[in-house]
């Protein structure tokens, strides 16, 4: 310890020996009453982070739960199970087949199943895709296309799935 050490030292042991002080009144007042005002303050800011907390909250329930009136979806057509018209001779479906007397509104509704389309899950909702399918694809669902008209085209209505898969097919003029 050098010199200024020990007569700080000296100085604080001479103060402890004179015992103990009291502050004045007033300065005690003006404590315990600063004191109460900040113990004030944060009960408030404890109840209005909770308010905040709880608003918000609600607000999000509310947001969450409130269903917006939605754009009903266009009637869909039902796939149409094993009973779907056998095709002719030629390869085409019976209301494409040359002098077919079908009615337009029945083809234009019946979907034929795909291969395996029965092992996905049940569609829950569906989208409706037109594509140039060729002639010769219709034979993996089962329907007989003579070698000379495999490579014609046709237009088809695939029906997709909420998975993106194809359920089935509505051959279109």
């Amino acid at each position: 310890m050098n010199d200024n050490d020990l007569k700080l030292m000296e100085g604080l042991r001479s103060l402890a020996a004179d015992g103990p002080r009291e502050a004045p009144v007033w300065i005690e007042e003006r404590l315990v009453g600063e004191l109460r005002r900040q113990s004030r303050v944060r009960r408030r800011n404890r109840w209005l982070g909770a308010g905040a907390a709880a608003v918000a909250a609600c607000l999000g329930i509310v947001l969450w739960i409130r269903t917006v009136p939605g754009v009903p979806a266009p009637p869909m057509a039902g796939v149409v199970g094993p009973a779907a018209p056998a095709p002719k001779a030629g390869g085409l479906p019976p209301a494409y087949a040359p002098g077919a007397e079908v009615a337009m509104n029945e083809a234009a509704i019946n979907f034929y199943p795909l291969p395996d389309a029965d092992d996905l899950p049940p569609i829950e909702s569906a989208t409706i895709v037109r594509v140039q399918l060729p002639l010769s694809s219709l034979r993996l669902m089962g329907l007989q296309v003579s070698d000379d008209r495999a490579a014609e085209s046709i237009q088809a209505d695939m029906l997709l799935g909420q998975d993106g898969l194809a359920r089935g097919v509505r051959f279109v003029e």
